[in-house]
């Protein structure tokens, strides 16, 4: 199966919900998109554009994110995030991403993800998870 090329796309949208804003995340009184939530919309719009080339038994995590938040959304507005594949480093896709809601941009950054062998990936979380004699 072949991999992605610079320029290919992934798409990930969302109605901004409760959950997703900065007062649900500790933000007293700021009821807008949380930056925390502008990285998971990268994750997901990232994730989207690497599905069709994932091989069975491997997975993609995230490596890396820039994160700029530029405006507020409230709540009940959807926002839609593209990325568009910029480069690939043997495992590694870095993509450009942008996020838009219903008026305008409100942010944009990089997100780098991997793709990884899930079962290896699996016995480096279960070894960490060893009890660690002292």
């Amino acid at each position: 199966m072949e991999r992605l090329k610079p320029g290919a796309r992934g798409s990930f949208s969302e109605v901004v919900e409760n959950w997703h804003l900065a007062s649900s995340m500790g933000n007293t009184g700021v009821d807008v998109l949380a930056t925390p939530t502008v990285a998971y919309l990268f994750e997901g719009a990232a994730s989207d554009a690497l599905a069709p080339v994932m091989r069975p038994g491997e997975i993609s995590v995230g490596t890396e994110i820039l994160v700029r938040h530029l405006r507020p959304t409230p709540p009940g507005m959807r926002v839609e995030t593209i990325v568009v594949l910029r480069e690939v480093r043997g495992s590694r896709y870095l993509f450009d991403a942008v996020v838009h809601d219903e008026v305008e941009k409100v942010a944009e950054g990089t997100i780098e993800r991997a793709i990884l062998d899930g079962r290896r990936f699996e016995r480096s979380v279960a070894e960490k998870r060893k009890p660690v004699v002292v």
